[in-house]
């Protein structure tokens, strides 16, 4: 039993972090119809801020998290303006290329990628963070980097909860994503609502990057696999749902390191998949989700 609770633990640690990055797609996808697949070398990009930061710096931890966040989300926000935006035309709205966007989002990826090697290189960097001494329950010891990273999660989960319902922009961000024409009818500056998303989704994914550092080696190639899996976890709570995004993290992460521990540990990396085929084997729409509008 203790070991099958420790596997629980991990699982939920490393599923609240595909949670949130599960999170920053779906935001994404609310407000621009799109999956964003250079998503997971923001989240690499994030990381490697929040490593410059900590370590080169000497900014103390929770901080370079914030740091690691306010920076690669006005870099998210200058991605879409810059490169995005011109595959969009506004006219009574603010209507996406999608197919375009989806083709600029790889391309996105491999530029990241280079850029970052161009910067820090190939090798796979320690990010160590002294949390001091694990917390004991009976025969197990829980890191407090697992319990840091749970508690971040919920503190960032909430935030953003309250940004969207209890904010007049979070209500304005919630128009633009439900429907970009009315929205623009109403009077709110649809081009700078999906700005706003989008720096918030990356923001939101450098705050992954950052918490998954202490736990893993932060290197360029990081953010492929992570997309991988944020991206199924997404699909098995439902593409587009928010509160479906965290569901499905955590549940990616229990059923992946469940079946590495009681199936085969060197084939741990195709779990989350089979959990998504039998998702959506028997329910398409995902968890949490509502029979999906046709998108581009």
């Amino acid at each position: 039993m203790e070991a099958l609770l420790g596997f629980l633990i991990f699982g939920v640690t490393i599923g609240v972090v595909y949670g949130i990055v599960a999170l920053g797609i779906s935001l994404i996808y609310t407000g621009l119809d799109i999956v964003h697949f250079a998503h997971g070398e923001i989240y690499m990009f994030g990381a490697f801020l929040g490593l410059v930061f900590a370590h080169q710096y000497n900014v103390p931890y929770w901080l370079a998290i914030l740091c690691a966040m306010i920076v690669t989300g006005l870099l998210g926000i200058v991605i879409e303006r810059v490169f995005y935006r011109r595959l969009t035309r506004a006219g009574g709205g603010y209507t996406v290329a999608g197919m375009g966007m989806i083709i600029c989002g790889f391309g996105m990826s491999v530029v990241l990628q280079n850029i970052a090697f161009l910067i820090w290189g190939a090798d796979a960097e320690p990010f160590p963070v002294n949390f001091g001494m694990p917390y004991q329950i009976g025969e197990i010891f829980l890191p407090k980097s697992y319990v840091a990273t749970a508690v971040a999660a919920l503190v960032l989960m909430g935030g953003l909860h309250v940004f969207l319902k209890k904010t007049k922009i979070g209500l304005a961000v919630r128009a633009v994503a439900q429907n970009k024409d009315i929205a623009f009818l109403m009077g709110i500056n649809v081009p700078l609502m999906i700005s706003l998303i989008f720096g918030v989704a990356c923001a939101i994914a450098a705050a992954a990057g950052v918490l998954i550092g202490p736990m893993q080696s932060v290197q360029v190639e990081m953010g492929y696999l992570m997309l991988m899996k944020a991206f199924a976890a997404a699909v098995v709570g439902g593409f587009g749902s928010l509160p479906g995004a965290i569901l499905g993290g955590l549940l990616v992460g229990i059923f992946e390191n469940l079946g590495a521990a009681y199936i085969s540990g060197s084939h741990k990396d195709i779990y989350a998949f089979l959990l998504l085929i039998l998702v959506l084997m028997f329910r398409p729409q995902g968890l949490f989700g509502v029979e999906a509008k046709v998108k581009a």
